[in-house]
């Protein structure tokens, strides 16, 4: 990592260290900064929504290991996140291991593990597991350590070729004015390739989308103009009320490309698919200082842009104003 020193032009060099060297432990220091930064830590590595299910799961009642952390995605993918000090060349398997026991699991196995917090992504999840409609789908490994074996990636590669989605991501530690900076970038598969491996999973996974109408969905929402916004984006394409989400939407029109829309329960959450510095111009001329931007993964892991939260309804207005709505 390189530091950029304005006031003569030149780069120094940066020492970078480790998570032994800095002293984060495995568990009790990253794995819980992750669990208590969820949302970040998703977004950096390029997902735009990931429900926490829990760490330190058993996958299997004849099994001592656990999983670091499990998650489910909107597809009822779980993703099974496997971390690593160091390296090590048995992740990948344990990894592996983890994937088939719960490629067994039904949803009643689903649901004992489902988080007890009283609180808005809780209830989403709950809803999205509990629905007739719902079922687990193939699970996907993402593996996080400081460096990889050649022999770990080159599996990685041959597993993909039958289905079995796998990330990889290696995690760099900066100690820098007191203060430990990390960075995590996707090893596994290239960024730019990532839409070879979509297209070869897509072929061999199809995901059930619950059942259920917008009308019903709008029940579930309890922000003002929740109803006037599906009206307007369902002019666009019809999007998918189970998830409760419009995807590709103002690829023509919107300010950063094109956008995908969540409806949380109180707000939108809205990603973009750009990161460049055109885009955050555009996004930040048009949203206006009203609706702060935040970024959501990086150049370096499988997809990335810009993404904001619209709560109010004078937001909402100036949203629309942005992706060509109201003129």
């Amino acid at each position: 990592m390189l530091k950029v020193n304005l006031s003569d032009n030149t780069l120094s060099r940066l020492p970078l260290s480790s998570l032994e060297q800095s002293d984060i432990k495995e568990r009790a220091n990253l794995q819980r900064a992750i669990i208590n930064s969820w949302e970040a830590f998703y977004e950096d590595l390029g997902y735009e929504d990931l429900f926490l299910i829990g760490q330190e799961i058993e996958p299997h009642d004849s099994c001592r290991d656990r999983i670091d952390i499990l998650a489910l995605d909107h597809n009822g993918v779980p993703v099974i996140f496997e971390l690593k000090r160091g390296r090590d060349k048995l992740q990948l398997l344990q990894a592996i291991t983890y994937a088939s026991m719960i490629a067994r699991w039904d949803k009643d196995r689903l649901l004992k593990l489902m988080p007890v917090d009283d609180n808005e992504r809780t209830e989403e999840l709950l809803a999205i597991v509990r629905d007739d409609a719902f079922s687990l789908q193939d699970p996907q490994i993402v593996l996080l350590a400081e460096s990889y074996d050649p022999e770990v990636i080159l599996a990685a590669d041959w597993l993909s070729e039958y289905g079995v989605e796998i990330s990889a991501f290696t995690i760099s530690v900066v100690d820098h004015g007191g203060e430990t900076l990390l960075s995590i970038d996707q090893r596994f598969p290239l960024p730019g390739l990532d839409d070879l491996y979509e297209r070869r999973r897509k072929s061999r996974v199809v995901s059930a989308s619950p059942d259920v109408s917008w009308d019903e969905a709008l029940a579930k929402l309890n922000f003002p103009f929740a109803a006037r916004a599906v009206e307007i984006f369902r002019r666009q394409k019809d999007g998918d009320p189970g998830r409760r989400r419009f995807t590709h939407m103002y690829a023509d029109t919107g300010p950063g490309g094109p956008m995908g829309i969540m409806l949380r329960k109180n707000y939108l959450k809205i990603y973009s698919y750009d990161q460049s510095t055109e885009a955050k111009e555009a996004l930040e001329a048009a949203l206006g200082e009203g609706i702060p931007l935040d970024t959501w993964g990086s150049n370096k892991t499988r997809t990335s842009g810009y993404t904001f939260k619209v709560e109010t309804e004078k937001q909402f207005e100036q949203f629309l104003i942005a992706v060509g709505e109201v003129r």
